[in-house]
């Protein structure tokens, strides 16, 4: 038997590897193709009954199951939705509904936001067009530029002040 081919009926493929199981005196030469198909988990095809060998004790029979998810109604769900088309349709009903009937009668008005300038400096209500409040102004024009940019100005403005 051993041509270099697998040894499986009706496989004409190259040998992989030397399959013998543990229950068995003499292996037999198998190809990669079948070598997977035995490991995938998800598959039926068995070695152990391609070639009539008997099966250890402490591994059991590969079943395949087949489970439909279900919506909670009960029907089958198609594949990637949560909801059967019925649920789906009757869902989208009360939700175009709820929208309508929102829509009529809005529960509040939105509110609608002034923008109100601020000051730079402190925070409080400035003029339109200017950066800082007239308080702030006043104080930025006793000091000189030189002063204001110097690097420790805004610490200690903050923390005790020049002024």
């Amino acid at each position: 038997m051993n041509n270099g081919l697998c040894d499986v009926k009706g496989c004409s493929r190259l040998t992989f590897i030397g399959w013998c199981p543990l229950t068995e005196r003499r292996g037999r030469q198998i190809c990669e193709y079948h070598w997977l198909r035995h490991k995938d988990e998800t598959d039926s095809f068995n070695l152990y009954e391609a070639f009539n060998f008997r099966r250890p004790v402490h591994i059991p029979k590969r079943q395949i199951k087949t489970e439909t998810r279900k919506c909670d109604c009960g029907r089958a769900l198609d594949a990637g939705h949560r909801f059967c088309a019925v649920c789906a349709k009757e869902r989208e009903r009360h939700r175009k509904r709820q929208a309508y009937h929102e829509q009529k009668n809005p529960k509040s008005k939105p509110t609608v936001q002034e923008n109100i300038p601020r000051c730079r400096a402190c925070g409080r209500q400035r003029e339109p067009g200017h950066t800082f409040c007239p308080e702030c102004a006043e104080k930025r024009k006793k000091q000189s530029n030189r002063e204001r940019r110097r690097r420790f100005y805004r610490k200690t403005v903050k923390s005790g002040g020049l002024m």
